[in-house]
């Protein structure tokens, strides 16, 4: 019987494309006295060796077919589209993108997912996270996804699943491959790929080297209706905002501008004041040169990449060779250099305490030759002579912008290199059912990252200051012109181009053993014990003026750190009775930053009988802090806040909380982003998580080729690591709920918040629920051979921090309740054809959800479910050794939902989620061809 359930695993595997062996030993049994000996396999979530595929995880596995259906290039490109993926970054990030492709499972994040190459650690960011683009598809056999908590089997991260990445073994002959398709309506987002694998294998060893490139270009925010249109109040003509007293307080100025007919805001307030701009284009400046602000918005969006472009060439080599009869030498080098890029609208300068610290510090001064107002303008009222501290808390500060439309896009570049190399022994113990194996890793990932376009505020602050003229070797700046008031001379003084560094290096050392441990009365006790030793080190150099400040960018300081981590586990295969198996294993680890930790995790497979198979998991979890947790420098962020301490807007009186002592009556915030400092923490603790699964596998005896597979999950997250909240912080403090929180917020004299440190704690949770629903069924007829599947998820949970999160869009992270693929494939002779249809759920809007709708006519309440069909035919020229294939990603042209009308008010970037829904919309047609020699 047990030969019988073997070769039926075995051909469902095949039938399915779900073989899941991460390593055939060359070890094997005799199932029954007399009996032909059977392979055991090492299957992705445990380490111990077994007959049966089907373990008491669920995992999903894709196939080199199944990759080679797909129109996509990229291995993250192709996962982020299961329907257990959640939201995660790619390359269709263009405003805070890196060219990296991330993978997420239960939207738990990225950093909790585990990847894996042939079973062992692949290299991380300094956050924990994989670019998956850095493993080029060419070399992958099968990816195995496996979806539960696995750290008990594999260590850190594994919370939400793992990543097994499995490479191409015992080529023969010589593959080449080509690769080209490109958006039909808009002939943009073209891609190209070129790969050539070639092998040997001999009795005792063999080779494999493979070399693939891929390019992939951009597509424009501003080709596609939909996000078409960002608009910005930092315009491409300078906009200043003068409070009546922010000049002088015996000054004439008010009047002055009453007089030129400007309108003042909020008249006979503290908080009066003008907010103007220039009246024209050229460089006149005057009094009487501009006019009152009304409504000019910038629109950004076609200046801004949709899809980002990039390059990358990859180089892979693995070896084996058979010292002796029991012990192998393996070997492999991965090598990948991406260059990528993001393109943003031209830098805007916003100067003024309203933005900052660093911003604050530029003046006006009234001998600027383009200064229209006859007096300085100050960057913080501290600095004004001739006035005491309690005048100074009523002066109003000027707020500047300028957009540098003259200069051009900001551009970021990325040229980024990843490598690995692993060598290692493994082999068999006597005549014993023992395997071992030991592996040393090396690996490193580093990136140098060019910007453009930024602005140098010690530049820009000598240029609008005091003595600025050729004598000095200074060139004047006008901001007060209209479009194109600023020179190349001026661009030249005040630009300049910024590289920082980053990277991390990896060193792995395991040594793994599995066998037959001792024999119960219903069977064998299989058990795999192993030790790992792993050390990470990385740094961020940013630019000199970054790190000083003196930029009109985010603020950053440099990072530097690392961390070592020393575990050991053991794994149990005890079966029970006829049918019932069990398996339980612990790890126990001790990491130089918090000190140690230990994981369990049992697993349960029970089969009534042949056709059915009931299993079950229940797994501690565990994550590391990152390096970026626990050593990252300082950094600046401007998150969109509202002050509680902002005055009345009838009474202008600031509210009577203890946290807004000392802000003056009158006040009101500048910017509506708030400068913050976010800071790491040295202290954290790992993060720990719960889960629980349990599924049913059915393939029917009387229906050769079905199979049904369904799990149900529970996992949830405590300690995990996340930032105190800037909100939170303000609103603390503010009404004295915590009067801590205060010791995190800076103001200056005039009120404003001019700094919010944002630390790393240990207090958020996550529980996520759901169901995972599997279907698939193979069958031949006259006219050829079908398979149909269907790959269903449903969310029931999603929360975090209490609040459930199930069926909303939040800009580029979306939580549908439903996400599901259905696929129909079909093959006769030497033809093939393949049809595809991705679904998903409709979802409310998070904007509506919070109760925004009444005041934003325009904005859609409800994000529209959304399928998309990818289609592809085939046909093999057997005599040629060559296989040709066309498709058509998004057959239909099927566009996202609107989160706004015109984007004006949409939670995210591009008026949609680009994690969730193509950003193509559009019919994108590839040609693949590849010949094997």
């Amino acid at each position: 019987m047990l030969n019988n359930q073997v070769s039926k695993a075995v051909r469902l595997a095949i039938a399915f494309g779900a073989a899941s062996t991460a390593a055939f030993s060359a070890n094997s049994f005799a199932a029954e006295e007399g009996a032909e000996k059977v392979e055991r396999i090492q299957v992705t979530g445990s380490r111990i060796k077994r007959t049966d595929l089907e373990s008491a995880s669920p995992v999903l596995v894709l196939s080199r077919d199944d990759l080679n259906v797909s129109g996509q290039l990229s291995i993250g490109d192709i996962l982020q589209q299961i329907p257990a993926a959640g939201a995660a970054l790619n390359t269709a990030f263009n405003n805070g993108g890196t060219g990296a492709t991330n993978m997420d499972l239960r939207n738990l994040g990225a950093q909790r997912l585990l990847v894996l190459v042939n079973g062992k650690r692949w290299v991380s960011s300094l956050g924990s996270t994989v670019d998956l683009n850095t493993i080029p598809s060419s070399a992958i056999e099968r990816v195995e996804v496996v979806k539960d908590g696995a750290s008990a089997i594999y260590g850190s991260d594994a919370i939400a699943g793992v990543v097994n990445i499995i490479t191409r073994k015992d080529f023969e002959g010589v593959e080449v491959s080509v690769y080209g398709g490109e958006n039909l309506k808009y002939n943009d987002g073209r891609q190209y790929s070129a790969d050539i694998t070639v092998g040997t294998t001999s009795d005792r060893g063999g080779l494999m080297f493979n070399a693939s490139h891929v390019t992939q270009q951009e597509i424009w925010a501003g080709d596609r209706d939909i996000s078409s249109k960002g608009n910005s109040s930092t315009t491409d003509i300078g906009r200043i905002r003068l409070g009546s007293n922010s000049i002088s307080m015996s000054s004439d100025l008010r009047d002055s501008l009453l007089a030129q007919g400007y309108t003042e805001n909020s008249p006979g307030k503290d908080s009066s004041g003008f907010d103007i701009v220039p009246n024209g284009a050229g460089s006149a400046v005057g009094l009487d040169s501009f006019r009152n602000r009304a409504g000019d918005v910038y629109n950004y969006a076609p200046e801004n990449y949709l899809a980002t472009p990039q390059e990358r060439n990859s180089f892979y080599v693995q070896a084996f060779y058979d010292l002796s009869d029991d012990v192998r030498f393996v070997s492999d080098f991965m090598m990948t250099n991406r260059k990528s890029s993001q393109l943003l609208a031209a830098m805007p300068l916003t100067i003024g305490s309203s933005f900052g610290a660093a911003a604050s510090r530029v003046d006006i001064h009234e001998n600027n030759i383009y200064n229209p107002f006859g007096t300085t303008l100050y960057g913080d009222v501290s600095r004004v002579p001739g006035l005491t501290d309690e005048e100074r808390k009523k002066y109003v500060t000027y707020a500047g912008q300028r957009r540098f439309v003259e200069a051009g896009n900001r551009i970021y570049k990325q040229n980024d290199t990843t490598y690995r190399a692993m060598v290692g022994l493994e082999g068999g113990i006597g005549d014993t059912s023992w395997v071992w194996d030991a592996s040393y890793i090396y690996g490193k990932n580093s990136q140098d990252v060019l910007t453009t376009g930024l602005l140098n505020l010690t530049r820009v602050n000598q240029a609008l200051g005091d003595n600025c003229n050729a004598s000095t070797s200074c060139v004047p700046l006008n901001l007060f012109g209209g479009a194109g008031a600023i020179t190349q001379d001026m661009i030249d003084f005040v630009t300049f181009d910024s590289v920082s560094r980053e990277g991390l290096e990896l060193k792995d050392y395991t040594v793994n053993f599995a066998g037959d441990a001792f024999e119960l009365p219903a069977g064998v006790v299989g058990m795999a014990v192993g030790f790992e030793r792993r050390e990470e080190s990385g740094y961020d150099t940013p630019d000199p003026l970054t790190q000083s400040g003196e930029t009109s960018g985010n603020q950053r300081d440099a990072t530097s750190g690392g961390f070592r981590l020393d575990e050991a586990y053991v794994e149990l295969s005890i079966p029970v009775f006829d049918g019932l198996t069990i398996a339980p294993a612990i790890r126990f680890s001790d990491h130089s930053a918090y000190g140690s930790n230990s994981t369990a995790k049992v697993g349960v497979e029970y089969r009534p009988m042949d056709d059915l198979l009931l299993r079950g998991t229940w797994a501690e979890g565990y994550r590391a802090p990152s390096i970026s947790d626990l050593y990252a420098g300082n950094a600046d962020s401007y998150p969109t806040l509202t002050d509680p301490c902002n005055s009345d807007a009838d009474t202008g009186v600031v509210p009577s909380l203890p946290g807004c002592a000392g802000v003056p009556n009158g006040y009101e915030q500048a910017n509506t982003q708030i400068r913050e400092t976010r800071v790491s923490s040295p202290d954290l603790q790992p993060e720990e998580s719960e889960s629980k699964t349990f599924g049913i596998v059915y393939n029917p005896s009387y229906v050769d080729g079905l199979e049904f597979t369904i799990d149900y999950y529970d996992i949830e997250v405590t300690n995990s690591i996340g930032r105190y909240g800037s909100t939170r912080l303000l609103n603390e403090c503010a009404t004295g709920d915590n009067p801590s929180s205060c010791d995190y917020v800076d103001r200056d004299l005039s009120g404003n918040v001019i700094d919010l440190r944002n630390f790393l704690q240990n207090s958020g949770t996550y529980n996520v629920e759901g169901i995972d629903f599997y279907t698939a069924y193979k069958f031949d007829t006259q006219y050829g051979s079908f398979r149909t599947s269907l790959d269903l998820s449903y969310v029931m949970t999603n929360e975090f921090d209490g609040e459930d999160q199930v069926g909303v869009q939040y800009g580029d992270a979306g939580y549908p309740e439903y996400k599901g693929t259905f696929a129909l494939d079909w093959s006769q002779g030497d033809f093939d054809a393949h049809w595809q249809t991705r679904y998903v759920d409709r979802m409310q809007n998070y904007y509506d959800v919070v109760g925004y709708t009444p005041s934003y006519p325009g904005m859609a309440a409800e994000i529209g479910s959304y399928f998309v069909h990818d289609v592809s035919v085939g046909y093999a020229l057997d005599a040629y050794n060559t296989k040709i294939s066309v498709g058509v990603e998004n057959l239909f042209a099927k566009e996202p939902s609107r989160e706004y009308t015109n984007n004006d008010f949409a939670i995210s970037t591009n008026n949609f989620s680009v994690t969730e829904y193509d950003v193509n919309m559009d019919r994108f047609v590839y040609v693949r061809a590849t010949i094997k020699f």
